[in-house]
């Protein structure tokens, strides 16, 4: 009989964590670092304030970085369970000193931990390529405990999968990655990544309609997609003031 692992425990091992930091840092200004720059912006604070930043599935730190640079007097904490993610993450975030904390906890059962919950409220909540390791019950359920642990005003930003709605367009949106990326073709046996739908397949269910209605559901008075690309997607909204 096989246990089923949590979702995003897979991140425990030291060598895949290399392999994926390194394969983002090829790519992270061109790719990613725009969804990130605009979302800071999207948080609309006064350029001094002191905010609240929760970030989760945080990994080495590239979305608490974008936020942390923009707002000189924010906090945040990084949720994560790797430690060898989190390994990485405290050299590359040693120079915010006391601005930048990892805390260990699991969001895997569409909750935030007691811990996060006990540290919050939060101004700003973010998350890149994390909670799309949850099944779609479960990325709702978070969701709405994120809008339950925002301050009045607060905001949350999820730079996530969107799926297509059909099998032609995931699979446009396929052929034109693997033209950005020619790297990345190589046999599924070659590499310890998971292939996104393939690999996940509750992925088809998080399409950019059901992202948005979930965060209707979980009561955010604004909600939007703020980016997309192909099947990547920013999306989020803001808890009323």
């Amino acid at each position: 009989m096989t246990t089923e692992q949590k979702p995003g425990h897979e991140w425990t091992d030291a060598e895949r964590v290399d392999q994926y930091v390194a394969r983002m840092d090829a790519r992270e200004d061109a790719e990613r670092r725009p969804f990130f720059e605009y979302m800071a912006r999207l948080i609309g604070a006064e350029p001094d304030a002191g905010l609240s930043v929760l970030d989760i599935g945080s990994g080495h730190g590239p979305v608490a970085t974008v936020v942390l640079d923009a707002y000189p007097n924010a906090h945040a904490i990084g949720l994560d369970i790797s430690e060898a993610m989190m390994a990485v993450g405290r050299e590359r975030m040693a120079r915010f000193g006391d601005r930048f904390r990892y805390m260990v906890g699991d969001f895997g059962d569409g909750k935030l931990p007691p811990e996060a919950v006990e540290a919050g409220p939060f101004d700003v909540v973010v998350s890149s390529r994390a909670i799309h390791h949850l099944s779609a019950e479960l990325m709702a359920s978070l969701y709405a405990d994120i809008h339950e642990n925002l301050r009045p005003g607060g905001s949350f930003f999820n730079l996530d999968t969107a799926s297509a709605e059909t099998d032609a367009m995931r699979e446009r949106y396929r052929a034109a990655r693997r033209a950005e990326h020619p790297e990345d073709v190589r046999p599924a046996s070659a590499s310890n990544e998971p292939r996104h739908t393939d690999a996940f397949p509750h992925h088809r269910d998080a399409t950019l309609i059901r992202h948005l209605e979930w965060l209707k559901a979980a009561g955010y008075a604004a909600y939007d997609c703020f980016y997309k690309k192909g099947d990547r997607a920013l999306i989020g909204g803001f808890k009323a003031a």
